[in-house]
């Protein structure tokens, strides 16, 4: 064996020399390959040799190069990599790193990539586009300038620098560097785009084709070049011709990204937007940072009405790209679904400024800018942005439509009228502009012209039942109730199923005192549509205002078992539950309408509702917190979450959620007074003075910051000080709330009878001031002035005999004084308001004065689950289950009084412990 031995190994080094000559060969041939325009060829011949020697780095550099070639960013990023990490020349290396990066918009990045790299054109240049598409123009300018200074000529410059005048809006400049470029190297693939590009922009779409085509010619396999081709189609509206062109881009590039976000352009032009966001996730998962795709996608999910994912992507993209109109418009939208139109307004207002005056020609721009202003108020601003599109598309009639209702919010009626006409006058059948019209001269009182408006629909479109509804409405209005219920009765001919006549006419029976009738009406169209929620809904509605909760029970658990996929039924009955004190069903259909819809804000309010009202004030504070997510403009939603955080013991939470509501809307009154309170409740009377302080800043005829200002010197003790804001509060704008915290201020004072007079002088002016008087009534009763109290008590419920808080102040009282009527009373309270721990605690408290241990127990230990903190009401349920016999309930309830704090007959409950 071992005489074979030296021929073994001659033949292993003859084959290592063959493969090592073999791989030169195939670097060789890929190169050949690469200049006659075959790419995939030259790619497929790189891949052969990286398969022998995986660490050949010059093998690695010409594969990431070619794969540039074609537009394959990610493999050539991660070829190139390798061949930096194999000791490859960073001079070779990281130019064509540094455009992949470029074409991933990993901007930020390619600073690091150059870190420490000397000032040569190529890296100058890959710095100066990356300043560039991080809208630093002046820093690219210099870094261009700099490379042709080092190198006069140099391609890559002149293409930034005509970059650069494209994006000062010279596209003539631009074109000329670029023809300059191309003269040094007319067979350029980056020129010759950059041509095609800037011929696109001016409208020579001939030309840019041309452009592409030429580089097609040159790089059979280029995809670049195939969807650019595709892109200009698309542009011209062209689909098909998009479409076969993107076909032969997916025959050379099959997978790659550019190919990918083309495609979901073509798919949001058409319309397709879940096919659309399903390619751009694939582009995004691989590509986080590819801004045309972060934008389309921004667009696709505001289209899907994914309003929080459509603002997080145009977010990053604006932050990338400031002041870019079509992300600015994008966004602004999704602030006006959120009920944001001040937001709107910051990013609207800077595109119109003279600095932006070739904007003004924008009509989508200027429509959302009248929008943002009218749901602003600000109508006079709203009519201008409208008039001037309006003067830009005098054919458009919404455009005076929105006109007409922003020159009615002026309270120039004339001229909202004159424009309502002229829209309904563009509209072929009248449209939306000619129910406005109608409306506005509903609105105005002029109901002839309303009339004769109906009657012009009518005419122009007979076989709708919404005109012939309209109609009924101006008949109403007009106090023609037989033409009205005729009207309504057509519109039901036309379309037996339209709730809003049916609604009308079952309205127009219950005026006329024929709840039956209308009952039938709904029954009739239920055989119809026997699932149909909305007319299961209208019976349920019908009963409740008939007084018959039990029914409309029943019309909502059929209307929600009936149409399982539908939201609207089941939240219905969610609430109905929770008005009728039912929060435990209320919260299990909540639980699961979130769970099978966890981004629908409604179901996420639904669910923080029943969990307050069943006390779980740290779920609820969760949930509004998700809320807050999904609604990120609403200041009201950070209002609930700081009440819910406050409920839950979280005070920093409350004072940060209401800190965030005022950044969202800076004049909230509820939220600037609840923020002073947290702030006097934690002795953080400085930051609570600078805040009422700001109130006045911002008002300073209003009375608000100088009552808030009031409310912090009083809790500081200087009564005479707060007396005098409170007075001047009051003086500016004399009503029953201002007057309470005067009424305080006298008290602290020693005043108590002046006090007193002031708020019974009040009630004389002010009879029907049922919260002034509800202030006195508890006032006298703290004071234990009973025959006073007992009087407003009494005179309050016989306004408002539902009146809760005085029901059960008042039981509590009758009990006090040994009135048999305290416990009707309590009665009364408890069926109003059975979930109230305070109404909870005065019927079993009245119950266990009376005896009646076997009710007094449950209620008065649901009262204390439901307030745990209250001494009172623990007090009360172990005083009655010693009165039931149950000595070690007692024991335990009477223990945890001593234990908490606020329980001032402490040595009382000692001594009944003692008796234990």
């Amino acid at each position: 064996m071992r005489r074979w031995l030296p021929a073994v190994l001659a033949a292993a080094l003859a084959l290592a020399g063959c493969a090592r000559h073999d791989g030169a060969a195939q670097m060789a041939q890929a190169h050949q390959y690469q200049l006659q325009g075959k790419t995939r060829a030259a790619i497929i011949e790189m891949k052969n040799v990286l398969q022998q020697e995986s660490g050949n780095g010059a093998a690695r550099l010409l594969l990431g190069q070619l794969y540039l070639e074609t537009g394959d960013v990610l493999s050539a990023d991660k070829e190139l990599r390798r061949a930096l990490a194999l000791g490859e020349a960073k001079d070779k290396v990281l130019p064509a790193l540094g455009r992949a990066m470029l074409l991933q918009g990993q901007f930020e990045q390619i600073a690091e990539l150059l870190k420490g790299a000397p000032d040569q054109p190529a890296y100058l240049v890959l710095r100066a586009n990356a300043a560039l598409a991080q809208n630093q123009p002046e820093l690219a300018s210099r870094l261009f300038e700099l490379a042709l200074k080092g190198q006069p000529g140099y391609a890559g410059a002149l293409l930034g620098q005509a970059r650069l005048a494209l994006m000062r809006q010279q596209p003539q400049a631009a074109l000329l560097l670029v023809e300059q470029a191309l003269q040094r190297d007319p067979n350029d693939l980056d020129h010759l785009r950059l041509k095609g590009d800037l011929l696109r922009l001016q409208g020579d779409g001939a030309n840019a084709l041309l452009a592409y085509q030429h580089i097609i010619h040159l790089r059979p396999e280029q995809v670049q070049a195939h969807v650019d081709i595709a892109n200009l189609h698309l542009q011209a509206g062209r689909i098909e011709q998009a479409k076969a062109a993107l076909a032969l881009a997916r025959k050379v590039g099959p997978g790659q990204l550019l190919v990918v976000y083309t495609q979901a352009l073509i798919d949001f032009r058409e319309g397709r937007l879940a096919a659309a966001l399903e390619q751009l996730q694939q582009v995004l998962r691989v590509a986080p940072d590819h801004m045309p795709s972060v934008l389309l996608c921004g667009a696709v999910q505001l289209g899907l009405g994914a309003y929080q994912q459509a603002e997080q992507l145009l977010d990053k993209f604006l932050a990338a790209n400031p002041r870019q109109v079509y992300a600015s418009k994008l966004m602004a939208t999704v602030a006006l679904k959120n009920g944001a139109p001040e937001q709107a307004l910051k990013l609207i207002e800077p595109l119109l400024e003279p600095a932006g005056a070739a904007r003004q020609s924008d009509i989508e721009l200027l429509t959302l800018a009248g929008e943002a202003y009218m749901r602003s108020r600000r109508f006079d601003k709203a009519a201008a942005a409208f008039e001037q599109a309006s003067e830009l598309a005098p054919q458009a009639a919404m455009l005076h439509a929105a006109v007409g209702m922003s020159r009615m919010g002026m309270g120039e009626s004339g001229r909202a009228i004159a424009e309502l006409e002229r829209a309904a006058g563009l509209e072929p059948k009248g449209g939306r502009a000619g129910v406005l019209l109608v409306l506005t001269h509903l609105r105005t009182k002029n109901f002839p012209k309303a009339l004769a408006a109906v009657q012009q629909l009518e005419r122009q479109q007979g076989g709708n039942p919404l005109v012939f509804n309209l109609k009924g409405g101006v008949q109403l209005a007009s106090r023609d109730v037989a033409g009205a219920r005729a009207s309504f009765e057509r519109a039901l001919t036309l379309d037996p199923l339209y709730l809003p006549a049916l609604e009308n006419l079952a309205q127009l029976d219950l005026m006329e005192k024929h709840p039956e009738q209308a009952r039938q009406r709904y029954e009739a169209a239920l055989r119809r549509a026997p699932k149909n929620a909305a007319i299961l809904g209208a019976l349920a509605k019908l009963a409740t205002a008939q007084g018959k909760p039990a029914e409309a029970r029943v019309w909502l658990e059929r209307a929600a078992r009936d149409n399982p996929e539908a939201l609207a039924p089941s939240l219905l009955l969610a609430h109905f539950y929770l008005r009728g004190g039912e929060q435990q069903k209320a919260l299990v259909l909540a639980q699961k309408l979130q769970a099978g819809n966890p981004s629908n804000a409604d179901t996420m309010a639904l669910l923080a509702e029943t969990q307050t009202q069943t006390g779980q004030h740290e779920a609820a504070a969760d949930s509004l917190a998700k809320l807050a997510v999904l609604q990120p403009a609403s200041a009201a939603v950070r209002m609930r979450l700081s009440t819910a955080q406050l409920s839950a013991g979280d005070v920093d939470g409350a004072m940060q959620s209401l800190r965030k509501a005022l950044s969202l809307q800076a004049d909230l009154p509820q939220a600037q007074t609840a923020l002073i309170q947290l702030l006097i409740a934690r002795a953080g009377y400085p930051q609570a003075l600078a805040q009422a302080r700001e109130v006045q800043r911002r008002h300073a005829e209003a009375p608000l910051g100088y009552k808030l200002e009031g409310d912090v010197l009083l809790a500081q003790q200087k009564a005479e000080a707060a007396l005098a804001l409170y007075q001047r509060a009051f003086g500016l704008a004399p009503s029953g709330p201002l007057l309470i915290p005067l009424h305080a201020a006298l008290k602290a004072l020693g005043k108590g009878r002046e006090a007193n007079a002031r708020l019974l002088d009040w009630l004389k002016q002010h009879p029907a001031d049922q919260p002034t008087r509800l202030h006195l009534a508890s006032s006298l009763l703290a004071e234990q002035a009973y025959p006073a109290a007992r009087e407003q008590f009494e005179r309050i419920l016989q306004d408002d005999p539902a009146n809760v808080i005085a029901l059960n102040d008042l039981a509590w009282l009758y009990q006090q004084q040994k009135d048999e009527r305290a416990v009707a009373l309590a009665e009364r309270a408890y069926k109003l308001a059975p979930a109230t721990p305070a109404v909870l605690d005065t019927l079993g408290w009245i119950l266990a004065e009376r005896g009646d241990q076997a009710r007094a127990v449950p209620l008065l230990r649901q009262a204390s689950e439901r307030a745990p903190e209250a001494g009172e009401i623990r007090y009360h349920l172990g005083m009655s289950l010693l009165k039931s016999g149950d000595r070690r309930g007692a024991r335990n309830e009477l223990e945890k009084v001593l234990a908490g704090k606020d329980f001032g007959r402490r040595d009382e409950v000692k001594a009944v412990l003692a008796r234990l």
